[in-house]
C-alpha cells in the first residue's frame, strides 16, 4: 500500500476523509518505516506550517525575535512527537484489545493464569477461556465455557463474564462460575463484593452479595446461602461431594480424571453421599472410598478408557 504525499496533506489539515484515515491508519500499522515517514512528514508540516504563518504586521515593533520564533518551532515538533505517540499508542492497545487468546483445559487437568488487569484465574477440567491480551477502554470482558474461579483485580471497568446462559458482571470480587456449553446447568458462587447476573436479552438481573450462590433450575435462577467456599475447592486439587447422588459423582469423577464411566447398577445410582477426595490420589481410590457406602464393584477397559460401574 502506498500514500502519497497529498493524503498525508489532507490529514494532517484535518480534510481527509474517512477512507482515507483509514487507509493511513492501516498504512501506518503496516510497517515501522511507514510509521517513522509518517512521524517525519507530521514534523515537516508542522514547522513549515509555523515557520510560514504570516505576521499581521511586518514592524519592528511587532516582529517576533528569532529566537523566540525558534523555540516555538521546537515546541511545535515536541507537541507533534506527543500527539503522534499519544495516537499510535492509542492504536496499538486498541489493536491488541481486538485480539484474542483462548486457554483450552482438557479433562483431567487444571490451570491457573493472570490477565493483563492482573485479575487471577483458576480454570476446572474440560474449561475454554477466551480473553484479549489487553482490555478495551470501556470494559473488561471475556468468555467462558467451563468452570472457572476469579479473583477480579480492582479497577473503575466493569469485569463482564459470558457464558452461553448468563453474564456475570462486577468491579472486584471473588466467585466461582461454572457454565458449560454443553450441560444445562449454570451456578454461580460469590465468596467477597458483589455481582450482577443477567442475559443479555432480558431485562432482569439478579444480585448476589458475598456467601450466596446463584443455580440454574429448569428456567428459574434459584439463589441460596452458601456455608463456605468448599464449592471452590477443585483449585486447591479437592473433590467436595456435597449431598450429590451417585450419577452425578460419577459424572465429577469423568470431568476430574477424562475416563468414561458407564453405570450397570442400578441399584446405587440415586443414592447420596458427602465427602471429600483429593484429585491426586486418582479416580480409582475415589471409586474404592466409595465401595465403604455403595454396594458395588467396578471393572476397567484399558482400551477405550472406561468403567464399568456393576
Amino acid at each position: 500500500m502506498r500514500i502519497n504525499q497529498d493524503i498525508l496533506v489532507r490529514y494532517f489539515l484535518g480534510q481527509a476523509s474517512e477512507e482515507e484515515k483509514e487507509r493511513i491508519h492501516q498504512w501506518i500499522e503496516a510497517d515501522e518505516a511507514n510509521r517513522k515517514r509518517f512521524i517525519r512528514e507530521r514534523i515537516r508540516f508542522d514547522a513549515t506550517i509555523l515557520a510560514d504563518r504570516p505576521s499581521s504586521r511586518r514592524t519592528k515593533q511587532t516582529r517576533m525575535p528569532a529566537y523566540v520564533r525558534w523555540s516555538l518551532r521546537i515546541a511545535a515538533v515536541v507537541v507533534s512527537l506527543l500527539l503522534i505517540g499519544y495516537v499510535y499508542e492509542h492504536q496499538r492497545v486498541s489493536r491488541m484489545a481486538r485480539t484474542f487468546q483462548c486457554v483450552h483445559v482438557p479433562a483431567g487437568n487444571r490451570t491457573n493464569l493472570q490477565l493483563s488487569d492482573g485479575t487471577n484465574v483458576w480454570l476446572n477440567a474440560n474449561t475454554t477461556l477466551r480473553y484479549p491480551a489487553v482490555f478495551s477502554e470501556r470494559e473488561r470482558e471475556i468468555q467462558l465455557d467451563g468452570e472457572a474461579y476469579f479473583e477480579v483485580a480492582k479497577g473503575e471497568k466493569p469485569f463482564i463474564v459470558r457464558t452461553d446462559k448468563y453474564c456475570v458482571e462486577v468491579l472486584g470480587t471473588t466467585f466461582d462460575v461454572e457454565a458449560y456449553a454443553d450441560k444445562a446447568d449454570f451456578k454461580a458462587t460469590l465468596y467477597e463484593g458483589k455481582v450482577k447476573l443477567y442475559q443479555p436479552a432480558h431485562a432482569e438481573s439478579v444480585y448476589l452479595s458475598p456467601g450466596q450462590t446463584a443455580e440454574l433450575v429448569g428456567d428459574t435462577l434459584r439463589v441460596s446461602t452458601t456455608a463456605d467456599k468448599s464449592g471452590s475447592s477443585w483449585k486447591d486439587g479437592i473433590i467436595t461431594i456435597e449431598s450429590q447422588s451417585f450419577e452425578e459423582i460419577m459424572r465429577e469423577l469423568e470431568k476430574y480424571y477424562d475416563v468414561h464411566i458407564v453405570i450397570r447398577n442400578q441399584q446405587v445410582k440415586d443414592l447420596g453421599y458427602r465427602g471429600k477426595f483429593r484429585i491426586a490420589d486418582g479416580v480409582e481410590h475415589a471409586l474404592r472410598v466409595l465401595r465403604y457406602d455403595f454396594p458395588f464393584q467396578y471393572t476397567r477397559d484399558e482400551e477405550t478408557n472406561t468403567i464399568y460401574i456393576h
